[in-house]
C-alpha cells in the first residue's frame, strides 16, 4: 500500500489490498512474459506480503487507528 495513504491516515480498506494484489498480479505476468527471474522474485515477495494483509484483514487481525484498544 501507499506510504502516502498511511501518512494521511486513509485507513486501508480490502477493496485497496485486492486493487494492490491485482496490480501485482498484472506486474508479475509481464515478469513472466518477459523472462525477468529478478522481477518476480521481488513481485513474489510483495505479493506475500499482500496476501498475508489480506488474510489479517479478514481474521480480524487489523484494529482501526483512532480507536481505544
Amino acid at each position: 500500500m501507499k506510504q502516502k495513504d498511511l501518512k494521511e491516515g486513509r485507513s486501508i480498506t480490502l477493496n485497496d489490498l485486492l486493487d494492490e494484489q491485482h496490480a501485482l498480479n498484472m506486474r508479475m505476468l509481464l515478469a513472466v512474459q518477459l523472462r525477468d527471474p529478478e522481477a518476480q522474485a521481488e513481485l513474489k515477495a510483495e505479493l506475500e506480503k499482500v496476501a498475508q494483509r489480506i488474510d489479517q484483514m479478514l481474521s480480524g487481525g487489523f484494529r482501526r487507528q483512532g480507536l481505544p484498544q
